[in-house]
């Protein structure tokens, strides 16, 4: 893979803002799964990790530092963010017909507040599920499209065509 087909992250943590490149494993592979968790058989804790190359970390007091690498805790992500939609839609942002079975789901306008974070944009169920129920699947991020996220701590915005959210730093969401 080109580094130029490397996508591009922000991860949003509760004290800093780290914006870099992740390696997706297969081409057909999404920022979801990778967050999600892969099925690997060797070493055991290697999923809990998510490797950033090419990283700037922006702290909450307005200080920048840059590293090559960085290795990050999936627990402590409360957000994860792409510069592109396509990137973590892996082989769904394909056009029809799709090489696997596809489940077409209703977008859902919400806000969610998540620590220091308020965010609003699209979230996605079956024409049958209510919110709760996409909360209690077993997924730990909640995938979003369109978002706006705003920052109580410093009154930053960002605007991401694709986010994925730790349900475990999830205060509160709505319609």
């Amino acid at each position: 893979m080109a580094q130029s087909d490397i996508p591009g992250i922000v991860l949003f943590m509760m004290t800093e803002v780290i914006i870099g490149s992740i390696y997706i494993a297969t081409p057909e592979g999404r920022l979801l799964d990778e967050l999600n968790g892969r099925i690997i058989s060797w070493p055991e804790n290697r999923d809990k990790f998510l490797q950033i190359a090419n990283v700037a970390i922006w702290h909450m007091d307005e200080t920048e530092e840059k590293t090559s690498l960085v290795y990050i805790n999936k627990e402590t992500i409360q957000m994860a963010g792409t510069n592109s939609s396509n990137s973590a839609r892996g082989i769904g942002a394909k056009p029809p017909p799709r090489p696997y079975p596809f489940t077409e789901k209703i977008p859902i306008p919400a806000r969610i507040a998540v620590s220091s974070y308020q965010i609003n944009g699209n979230i996605y169920r079956l024409s049958h599920q209510k919110v709760e129920h996409v909360l209690m699947e077993r997924t730990a991020f909640l995938p979003m499209t369109d978002v706006d996220i705003f920052s109580f701590t410093n009154n930053k915005r960002w605007f991401v065509p694709f986010l994925a959210v730790n349900k475990d730093q999830i205060l509160s969401i709505h319609e």
